[in-house]
């Protein structure tokens, strides 16, 4: 019996010594993983999202208009269709806003490596507007310093805008008349420098004038009477003489980050026909680019002013005065808004690239129209401001877009052609 009761130490020794060997460990384990999951020093942290993040990111995908522009761009679309095929060439607008899209066709080719150059055009549009040109240059007489060239043009311009003379012009009595003209010039011109000109040119001009085909608005002469505007029944045909002083360093004419760009003209229109509307016209025009973060960004500024003179007895036809709005000057009205033999007109904008092949521009216009020289001054200027957008190439800009914000309204502009 006292077998049967004796217990056996070693084993129960045993199984306590093991037993404290389970404890310990479920003790000391878990310890040891809290321990290895201790926090993160901060470089570590964000050593391993930067690792995530270049795991989960994915490769940049232009939006759709980006990614056409881009596609034009990479595909030299814009450069080849302007470049044409076998001397033809695409025409798109170039004539005055209202006539609606015009396109065409133009036809150049160079004789004798470049010392020769034969240019003609035509085009038309959806309302019926016209226009016919040929040319004949000499470009590089004499080493490049001489330059030779005969200019011919015809026009049909059917419902050109005219709403009176002066800065008090009333936005409710817009007219339109159908100016028809037929042009021949010569002009001779000396390269002093690669960027200083000077030069002359003269020339033959027939006018025509007759009744607008615009039935939402009453003909010019319905409105205003001849008695006021004779050229309304007879028109002038004209001698005219030239001389130009031109200096011109831009980077790109047609699509300008850079320089600047200022002419002289002096003009003297004899009326050969009537000898009612002799008269004569200064011009100048001064432009400077000012570029900025490597041209990606551009101030561009502008001044035009036209002063005209009559001798006694002479008067100047309406629609052979200068207008300072539309498209190139006050963007906030409409095309030929103000009228009057002289003008002043100034244009500010801010330019900057959205993306290779468009920029975007915000601008400043201001101007003003007067019948006397000594009015063209900076007081009481009508003015404007908006927006545009710049379709381009390395060399030109192929569509532009503005729409200017005035007191009377808003208006919208497309053009094949730079603002300046």
């Amino acid at each position: 019996m006292k077998t049967l009761l004796r217990v056996d130490w070693i084993g129960v020794a045993l199984q306590a010594s093991i037993a404290i060997v389970v404890l310990l460990a479920s003790a000391i384990l878990p310890a040891f993983a809290l321990a290895q999951d201790a926090p993160l020093t901060r470089q570590e942290e964000l050593r391993q999202q930067r690792e995530a993040k270049s795991r989960s990111v994915k490769p940049y995908k232009p939006g759709s208009l980006e990614g056409g522009a881009l596609y034009v761009q990479k595909e030299r679309l814009l450069e080849r269709f302007a470049e044409g095929w076998k001397g033809f060439h695409p025409v798109l607008g170039g004539m005055s806003t209202g006539s609606g899209f015009a396109g065409g066709v133009r036809y150049e080719k160079g004789f004798a490596d470049g010392a020769l150059s034969f240019k003609t055009s035509g085009a038309i549009s959806t309302r019926v507007y016209q226009l016919y040109d040929l040319s004949f240059g000499a470009p590089k007489l004499l080493g490049g310093k001489l330059s030779l060239d005969f200019y011919s043009r015809y026009r049909s311009f059917p419902q050109e805008d005219f709403f009176g003379l002066g800065p008090d012009s009333r936005k409710q009595d817009r007219t339109n008349f159908a100016q028809e003209d037929s042009l021949f010039d010569f002009t001779l011109g000396w390269n002093w420098t690669r960027w200083l000109t000077t030069g002359a040119r003269v020339g033959y001009l027939q006018t025509n004038i007759g009744r607008g085909t615009d039935k939402r608005f009453p003909s010019t002469e319905d409105l205003f009477s001849p008695a006021d505007f004779p050229e309304l029944i007879q028109q002038p045909n004209y001698y005219h003489a030239d001389a130009f002083f031109r200096i011109d360093y831009r980077d790109e004419p047609r699509n300008t980050h850079s320089g600047g760009f200022f002419e002289l003209t002096y003009k003297y229109y004899d009326d050969r026909k009537l000898n009612l509307y002799s008269f004569r016209r200064f011009d100048a025009d001064l432009q400077q680019f000012f570029p900025f973060l490597k041209k990606k960004r551009v101030i561009a500024f502008r001044a035009h002013t036209a002063l005209s003179d009559t001798s006694s007895g002479q008067s100047m036809p309406f629609f052979m005065m200068p207008a300072d709005s539309g498209a190139i000057a006050l963007r906030g009205y409409r095309e030929f808004r103000f009228r009057d033999r002289n003008f002043i007109v100034m244009n500010l904008e801010y330019r900057w690239e959205a993306f290779s092949g468009l920029d975007m521009a915000i601008f400043g216009d201001a101007g003003k129209v007067a019948s006397r020289r000594r009015d063209v001054n900076l007081k009481d200027l009508e003015s404007d401001v908006g927006f545009g957008f710049r379709f381009n190439t390395i060399k030109s800009v192929f569509l532009r877009i503005d729409v200017g914000f005035s007191h009377e309204g808003t208006r919208v502009f497309f053009k094949f052609e730079p603002a300046f």
